[in-house]
């Protein structure tokens, strides 16, 4: 039944993919609409008040409702960024900012750390890198070997190198930084408790964690964080900006907030993109948080 359920969803992505980018994005306006009547919703803008607590509560609906309207248009993007040629999808990145901070990296050859969080289409970050560097990034692979395949052989399509997302993945990435090479971490799930340290995020303690200031603190590779925005147009802009140097100091806490606050700074650019609906806060020092519950 899973394997059926799969096949399907795969099938949509494909039919999805026939579609031009506008009837696409007008379809994922459609699921952010129904999405609103779900958890989804609630959860978003709990995060949102939060996070933006001086945000009048017209704001916080409005932001809630875009987020999601993004959340849906990056569910009926996956045909466009897993199947399209991939000219065509570079085509669409018609705008970038932060070229220069990339093409100084890439000149020291000191390996660099690509910081994506959750913003816009991080998808699309894979098209735009690859036309200046090869990274790779850490794979969890799906329970469903049937959706295992298909996510993989999209990743690889664009040329990434994947490592699993365990012990041995990690020390992949320590010896790719050492042969001065590029990975790419995705820095605001909310990790294990071994795997993290609280620090604040937006003012509210948030467990962060532990992996970039670990990697920062024992390499010099330069420290990037980089997003792909959806612009008014429908196209993409990338991103590319220093992260705060503070992620390599040696305190856990003192790393993990320079990560939030280089986090934060990213959100703030286009926080109507950001994937609100995750429960972010979801662990406090004391336990699970209230935050959440009905």
């Amino acid at each position: 039944m899973k394997n059926l359920v799969v096949y399907m969803g795969i099938g949509l992505i494909r039919l999805v993919s026939f579609l031009p980018l506008p009837a696409a994005h007008a379809l994922g306006a459609l699921i952010g609409k129904v999405l609103w009547f779900t958890d989804s919703s609630r959860i978003a803008k709990i995060n949102l008040r939060i996070c933006y607590p001086n945000h009048s509560e017209e704001q916080i609906e409005y932001l809630a409702r875009e987020s999601l309207t993004a959340l849906g248009k990056t569910f009926t993007e996956m045909g466009m960024s897993w199947m399209w040629p991939i000219p065509k999808v570079q085509k669409l990145i018609t705008q970038v900012e932060g070229l220069e901070h990339l093409e100084k990296a890439l000149e020291e050859k000191q390996g660099i750390i690509l910081i994506a969080p959750h913003l816009g289409n991080w998808e699309v970050l894979n098209h735009f890198f690859r036309q200046y560097l090869y990274m790779t990034v850490m794979y969890k692979p799906a329970k469903i070997p049937a959706l295992d395949k298909f996510i993989f052989s999209t990743r690889k399509r664009v040329e990434v190198g994947l490592v699993p997302a365990d012990r041995s993945g990690v020390e992949s990435l320590y010896a790719l930084l050492a042969k001065k090479e590029v990975i790419a971490v995705l820095p605001d799930q909310e990790p294990g408790l071994k795997s993290g340290v609280f620090a604040p995020f937006f003012g509210q303690t948030a467990l962060t964690g532990k992996l970039i200031g670990e990697l920062a603190n024992n390499t010099p590779a330069a420290l990037l964080c980089c997003y792909a925005k959806r612009l008014d147009d429908g196209n993409y802009g990338v991103v590319v900006k220093p992260a705060h140097k503070d992620i390599r100091n040696t305190d856990e806490v003192a790393a993990a907030t320079a990560l939030n606050v280089s986090i934060e700074e990213c959100i703030n650019d286009c926080p109507e993109q950001y994937q609100w609906n995750y429960k972010r806060f979801r662990r406090q020092p004391e336990g699970r948080s209230n935050f959440y519950k009905k």
